[in-house]
């Protein structure tokens, strides 16, 4: 006989259809109301309270700062005034003069508190000096030095922020949000002519929060490792372990509302993160406005007291019908199913009964074992990348050449006997600087370290061969500070070097440039040589056997770490140069190695 189509065959879904029908079904009836009226009105309560906090805060703290980085425009393009700083002739007194006449204006055109507080400082190409407050007859040329407003020279005119940093003013504590941007002939563009920076103190942009924020709310400014750079209130309600919480509890969200209960209290929390370029040492700024939720639960206590009663009898009836099947069945299952959505990699499974000999004994032991092999595999694999990595840089430091440390001493001895030791210092500190880089542990460096490292190996060479190499650069500053593997670069230029030897030149000339674009930092290796022969070049792209124009250190191990590191997409690309003598090889890597 078939089972009918409609017939429910677990147990505890027959029992909790029964209660639904004889208990939940009729209680809910009686609750549906009180539910859906309650619901109204919190949602609204709620959605008038949370939409305030957001737009309040987030208009007074953007604007805030938009009014900084708008007031700096009024000093940039204003051509008089840079017309007068570019000239070294005019006097500080007609520079001041100008100045005071274009903050007068800019307060009359903005009737803002914040630009009233504002602290102004203008330093010229030519070392003078202008404020709105007073120099006090004090050298204030340190500032320059300041990590922020160096930054600003090299940023086109835009404008650099520092957030919450120590005053720099001489004579003032406390702390300071700042903004620093190079004053150019042309607004992003031309020849430097000044900075300009402007700064108000942290208490005026609490008081701007506190203005804000409602009588009883609590406003507070966190970065990534939990640090409180500014709270609404001179002594903080929240304890920082509460702060904490919260910002762990938030940290992946950029904004959103929620309630928390700390301590005896309740709260209505909205947060928000100030987006870039309003960063504080790199980290992102997250303010929480955390209201009192008390009166919101005043309002519905009453009514939502007559809802709890019918739910409470509705649960205790279906807990005394069903509790054999929820203790035996469901709540284990529940239990793990909860565990299962929340899994992570380093969590524990806790309350799982292997002794049990039914299905849910099965498949408690079955999640054990799944998740004992997981971490094993997990961590045999990182095993195997920690030591494949250590290999290959250990075998690159390994595989310096002999003849190369034994030549090099035999030209510094010879050097001393022939030349009276006219050389032999700087001879001595190329070879240090290149074992000194050599014997390093770090698998990442700077493109300047790298560079540096060439520059060494070259001039030693250019000792034992009468300068027969010339090393040209055209890297970038910004490049120079970007991050690549270590040893990248040696094994293509002693390649050029050694195999790429033209007896027809007196010399060779090696350029190294690199430029970047969206996603990919590139480093081009050219030289005049002979030119790399194609049988060579087919050899590295193929399987990287060595042949008979490929250094004996191995192009093909810097290019497999390369790929091992980053992925496939990365490497190194070979070729013989077009229309010219001598060999190209480009460096294709990532924009930010960690």
């Amino acid at each position: 006989m078939k089972p009918h189509p409609f017939r429910i065959k677990k147990l505890s879904a027959r029992l909790f259809l029964l209660i639904a029908i004889l208990v939940v079904l009729p209680m809910s009836l009686i609750s549906i109301y009180i539910a859906h009226h309650m619901e109204m009105t919190m949602a609204e309560e709620l959605s008038d309270r949370v939409f305030s906090n957001i737009e309040r805060n987030e208009q007074s703290i953007y604007g805030a700062l938009t009014d900084l980085a708008y007031y700096s425009n009024v000093f940039v393009n204003d051509k008089t005034f840079t017309a007068l700083l570019s000239d070294s002739s005019v006097s500080e007194y007609e520079i001041a003069s100008y100045f005071d006449d274009i903050v007068a204006r800019a307060e009359i055109e903005s009737a803002s508190s914040l630009r009233e507080d504002a602290k102004i400082i203008i330093m010229d190409k030519y070392g003078r000096y202008v404020s709105n407050w007073s120099l006090n007859f004090n050298d204030y040329a340190f500032i320059q030095n300041e990590s922020w407003v160096k930054e600003s020279l090299n940023n086109d005119g835009h404008i650099i922020w520092s957030l919450f940093s120590p005053a720099y003013i001489l004579g003032e504590s406390g702390n300071y949000i700042s903004l620093a941007r190079s004053i150019l002939s042309g607004t992003t563009s031309g020849d430097y002519i000044g900075t300009l920076i402007i700064s108000i103190q942290q208490s005026k942009f609490e008081s701007i929060v506190r203005e804000y924020s409602g009588k009883d709310d609590q406003v507070y400014v966190l970065i990534d490792d939990k640090t409180v750079l500014m709270s609404s209130y001179q002594d903080e309600r929240l304890s920082d372990e509460e702060l904490a919480m919260l910002y762990d509890r938030e940290r992946e969200k950029d904004q959103g509302t929620d309630t928390v209960e700390l301590g005896k209290s309740r709260y209505l929390l909205s947060f928000f993160t100030l987006p870039s370029p309003w960063l504080f040492n790199g980290s992102t700024l997250k303010f929480f406005h955390l209201s009192p939720y008390e009166p919101i639960e005043n309002e519905i206590k009453s009514t939502m007291l007559v809802l709890w009663i019918a739910i409470a009898i509705i649960i205790a009836l279906s807990i005394l019908l069903s509790l054999y099947i929820s203790g035996r069945v469901v709540k284990p299952i529940r239990a793990v199913t909860k565990q299962l959505r929340s899994y992570s990699m380093d969590m524990k499974f806790e309350g799982l009964d292997v002794s049990r000999n039914d299905e849910i004994g099965d498949l408690n032991r079955g999640i054990l074992k799944m998740n004992a092999r997981i971490h094993n595999l997990l961590k045999k694999a990182e095993e195997e990348r920690d030591a494949r990595e250590k290999y290959y840089y250990k075998a690159l430091q390994a595989q310096l050449n002999p003849h190369y440390i034994f030549n090099t001493l035999g030209t510094i001895r010879w050097m001393a006997i022939a030349r009276d030791a006219d050389n032999i210092v700087e001879a001595i500190d190329s070879f240090a600087t290149t074992l000194k880089y050599s014997m390093g542990n770090d698998s990442t460096v700077k493109v300047k370290d790298e560079v540096e490292h060439i520059e060494s190996y070259i001039f030693i060479h250019n000792l034992r061969y009468d300068e027969y190499v010339n090393l040209k650069l055209d890297i970038p500053d910004g490049i120079m500070n970007m991050s690549v593997m270590k040893f990248i670069l040696q094994p293509i230029v002693e390649n050029s070097i050694i195999h790429g030897f033209d007896k027809t030149k007196t010399m060779m000339t090696i350029v190294i440039s690199a430029y970047t674009d969206e996603k990919y930092l590139y480093i081009k290796v050219l030289d005049d040589g002979i030119g790399i022969k194609s049988e060579a070049v087919k050899a590295f792209e193929e399987n990287g056997v060595k042949r008979r124009g490929l250094t004996g250190i191995g192009l093909k191990n810097v290019d497999e770490g390369i790929k091992g590191r980053f992925g496939k997409e990365y490497g190194i690309r070979i070729r013989k140069r077009d229309g010219e003598s001598g060999t190209e090889a480009l460096f294709i890597l990532p924009k930010d190695v960690k």
